[in-house]
């Protein structure tokens, strides 16, 4: 049972593994018991790695598994759940819990509810995107994390755009920050000429993100190219690596392509790159993106989801159609050519640019849709109110 006098918010999710949408609940939720709410996590299949986060910053996590999204015992259980946890609000995730977390809430007589979509296409199936669109109008609203999906969600479920308010991802500007001295002991690390350009692909090794095309726009950059030729380090893991390796192992600049896996220390690579890299096929809002610009790099972007509404402006980076190989290959090369003094010049308005999208604004919106919902204002508490 709830012991807090304020009131509680129930997010539900389908598990906590270590992913930019769940990274973004660890940093939120405690940051909103901070304004006056009481939040809570329910995972509907299993609770994953960042469970633990969110219990030492001191948000309960619970596992609650729910078979199917339409599964009857699984909406009642959700719906006691709410119930004997006095959720004030609901707030799902992802298609896999917006649908059983919408229908259990309405169940249970929760006053506000909402659901979220953090991509374009969510929906797999002309069925999925029926069920979404007749549980969606049970909702106070249903969050979109970029103009681009806040689109596609009211186009495809035929919504109002009063239905669907723009909620963008936000990032901690002051742990992403520029600090050369950190970027500079990894380029060390990884033997990383001073006076090449470093573009950094910060990405899963999957199509979704395009790593192929990527990769042969990178090689064939460096064709007839004048010293220091650029370098490409990957920071992701997924199963198309061992053939991105060896196409990259056959190119004739071998040496020049850096396969890191998943790592755990984003902010030192950011800071040892020049360019951020990320030409995807599909995008909600790179939360890699912000923080790239937040550490005063310029990005070169696909034209995808909310990645022009990030890189809105020649002064942080460039954007091409996705899918343009030629485009890419010719942004990768006027890059290089700026060289690493021309890069490092735009880190002011990178990082300008990159505050408009501070973790601090998303929890205020945040709190503020709640309040709005409820009809309520409640007590901010936390030490986080200090800096405001």
């Amino acid at each position: 049972m709830n012991a807090s006098p304020n009131p509680v918010v129930v997010r539900v999710i389908t598990w906590l593994p270590v992913g930019g949408i769940e990274r973004r609940m660890v940093a939120v939720l405690p940051r909103l018991r901070d304004r006056g709410w009481s939040p809570r996590v329910v995972c509907i299949r299993e609770e994953g790695p960042l469970a633990a986060d969110l219990r030492d910053a001191g948000i309960p996590v619970d596992v609650l598994p729910v078979k199917s999204r339409l599964s009857p015992t699984g909406i009642r259980a959700l719906s006691r759940y709410f119930t004997e946890h006095k959720a004030a609000i609901v707030h799902s995730h992802m298609y896999r819990s917006n649908v059983p977390g919408t229908m259990a809430a309405r169940l249970a007589g929760i006053p506000a509810i909402f659901g979220q979509v953090h991509n374009v296409g969510t929906w797999a199936t002309r069925r999925q995107r029926l069920v979404e669109a007749m549980v969606a109008r049970l909702r106070n609203g249903t969050f979109a994390v970029s103009k681009a999906v806040q689109q596609d969600v009211m186009t495809r479920l035929r919504l109002p755009e009063e239905k669907v308010p723009l909620l963008y991802n936000g990032i901690d500007t002051d742990l992403f920050q520029p600090s050369p001295e950190r970027g500079t002991r990894l380029r060390e690390e990884l033997g990383l000429p001073d006076d090449a350009v470093v573009f950094l692909v910060p990405a899963r090794l999957h199509q979704q993100k395009n790593p192929d095309g990527t990769l042969q726009a990178a090689i064939d950059a460096m064709k007839g190219q004048d010293d220091p030729l650029p370098h490409f380090v990957l920071a992701g893991e997924g199963k198309l690596r061992e053939g991105l390796e060896r196409q990259a192992a056959e190119s004739p600049h071998p040496g020049h392509f850096h396969f890191l896996g998943a790592r755990d220390d984003m902010i030192d690579l950011y800071n040892a790159a020049d360019v951020i890299l990320l030409s995807s096929f599909k995008e909600g809002f790179s939360n890699a993106i912000v923080e790239g610009l937040s550490c005063g790099k310029p990005c070169l972007v696909s034209d995808v989801g909310g990645n022009r509404e990030a890189v809105s402006s020649g002064k942080v980076g460039w954007v091409h159609a996705s899918g343009d190989g030629e485009a890419l290959l010719e942004q990768i090369i006027e890059a290089t050519r700026r060289g690493r003094a021309g890069l490092s010049a735009m880190a002011g308005d990178c990082r300008a640019q990159a505050l408009l999208f501070s973790i601090d604004r998303l929890v205020e919106q945040t709190s503020d849709f709640y309040a709005r919902a409820l009809g309520c204002a409640p007590k901010q508490t936390g030490s986080s109110l200090a800096s405001e």
